[in-house]
């Protein structure tokens, strides 16, 4: 029995290209993509690409979407905007390009109140990164169980999918980490007067949890809401106060009420096709019958000369290094997924040059020009044209059956 994967990378405003795409096989396959794939996974812009198919939105509703609201989350070009200077006033000269609150509008538009566990087929996979714990963020539309083995603790509960993909998409220097509350939860190891030490899936960072409210919701203690006035992470002890009236012990199972600070997931994985076969491992399908169609948003053929490269400091990095971190962490991942299941991965993806049209596409994330947003679609169509990607995509279908 096969199990189809569909992986959708990053890359802002070029997130128009995968859904062309996208909608090219959804006519090819002639169903709706969320009845046909059994997960769906997807980083940064490929997240709201992601959330919005597992929701039941056609390809080609999508692109209107790219195509229309585009300029409402990227509201201006230049970096000296007059538009900015709120902006400048809230967070100094260094502030992100742009607010995230004609973000936060669109995709509140397009979501609604629909939240991640309301999800139930295709599975739902998002990536984000959380700047606190230095650790990837991922989201799955199945996680339930508070308890659950190597998921313990990660309580983003049920979430927002409008507020999944802002997690997932909040490029940094492009727009302000995202403040998302969670609860961690997990089983005491042991409690003495004013201590408690927290279980191995508790984080090892000194202080981490400072001043956040803990509270004992099973066992010994219940009911028990205390603050965290410091935190060990070698030892997972921390010390709370006011003291316990009831000392907690290995029956009593705690919440603790915290944050993530989360950012742009190709942080992690530009790509998350390789996320994406671990958790159908995990799930226990075999190699052998796992396919992944993973779709990119373009390949950037920017060139970053060997003296340029030498003689930048920070402020010349401060933009590119994004791209750069995202194409890397895009192609190991390829190569780890192609490693794994080999010609069960079929990569979609093209070199954002003039070859396929003689156009000029931009590889930048927030160019939302008429002219380049008309020339990616241009570019996308005539790619998706190709005989070897017919045939390609001709023998992924065949093969995936």
């Amino acid at each position: 029995m096969p199990f189809r994967i569909l992986s959708l990378d990053g890359g802002g405003i070029r997130g128009i290209v995968a859904a062309k795409m996208l909608a090219t096989i959804e006519e090819k396959i002639g169903q709706p993509l969320h009845e046909y794939f059994d997960l769906i996974a997807g980083t940064s812009t490929g997240s709201i690409l992601a959330a919005a198919i597992a929701t039941g939105q056609r390809s080609e509703d999508i692109v209107e979407m790219y195509r229309q609201k585009s300029s409402i989350i990227f509201p201006y070009k230049s970096r000296f905007s007059l538009k900015r200077i709120p902006l400048i006033l809230q967070y100094g000269p260094s502030a992100p390009k742009y607010s995230d609150a004609g973000f936060t509008k669109v995709l509140k538009e397009a979501f609604g109140e629909r939240k991640l566990f309301d999800i139930n087929t295709p599975r739902l996979l998002v990536l984000s990164f959380d700047t606190i714990d230095r650790e990837a963020i991922v989201f799955k539309s199945w996680h339930k169980d508070k308890y659950q083995d190597r998921d313990r603790g990660k309580g983003y509960l049920d979430v927002p999918l409008w507020e999944v993909c802002l997690s997932s998409a909040s490029a940094p220097t492009y727009f302000p980490a995202h403040k998302l509350e969670k609860r961690e939860f997990g089983i005491a190891r042991d409690g003495y007067a004013e201590i408690i030490t927290l279980d191995e899936f508790s984080s090892s960072a000194n202080d981490v949890y400072n001043n956040m409210e803990i509270r004992i919701v099973d066992g010994k203690g219940v009911g028990q809401t205390r603050i965290i006035k410091s935190y060990v992470g070698s030892t997972r002890q921390g010390k709370v106060s006011p003291p316990w009236d009831v000392i907690p012990d290995k029956t009593s199972k705690y919440s603790i009420k915290c944050i993530y600070s989360a950012i742009d997931g190709g942080v992690a994985a530009n790509d998350p096709s390789t996320c994406a076969m671990a958790e159908a491992l995990r799930l226990k399908y075999k190699p052998e019958d796992i396919f992944v169609l993973s779709i990119g948003t373009g390949e950037r053929t920017r060139v970053i000369p060997y003296d340029k490269a030498r003689n930048w400091g920070l402020i010349q990095w401060a933009q590119p290094i994004i791209g750069i971190l995202f194409d890397g962490s895009s192609q190991v991942y390829e190569y780890i997924t192609d490693q794994v299941i080999g010609e069960r991965l079929l990569r979609l993806q093209f070199k954002l040059d003039r070859d396929l049209t003689g156009k000029k596409l931009s590889d930048d994330l927030d160019d939302v020009s008429e002219e380049n947003i008309k020339n990616l679609l241009d570019a996308a169509s005539a790619y998706m044209k190709l005989p070897k990607v017919q045939v390609g995509l001709d023998k992924f279908l065949k093969m995936s059956r």
